[in-house]
């Protein structure tokens, strides 16, 4: 079964060298860059790009706050079994 994946990829390849002429970009990215539609899909790009630093931005902040409270716990759980 893995090998009928290998054959089927090597045949795209093949296919995409043959038929490259006939492929082209869209509308959109290869039209003109002043155009509205590519105005608009730039800003798109721009508003996923910030929503999902900002999330990946958030989840590194909790995981270094997550990690610097574990510091400061041990710290303080192994002073006070020393006062015991």
């Amino acid at each position: 079964m893995n090998s009928s994946y290998r054959i089927i990829f090597i045949i795209g390849i093949i296919s995409l060298l043959i038929l490259h002429s006939n492929v082209y970009a869209c509308s959109t990215c290869y039209g003109d860059p002043d155009d509205p539609a590519s105005e608009g899909i730039n800003y798109a790009i721009i508003t996923l790009l910030g929503i999902t630093g900002g999330v990946l931005g958030m989840i590194v902040q909790a995981i270094y706050s997550i990690g610097n409270r574990t510091k400061n716990y041990n710290k303080n759980f192994k002073s006070k079994d020393k006062s015991w």
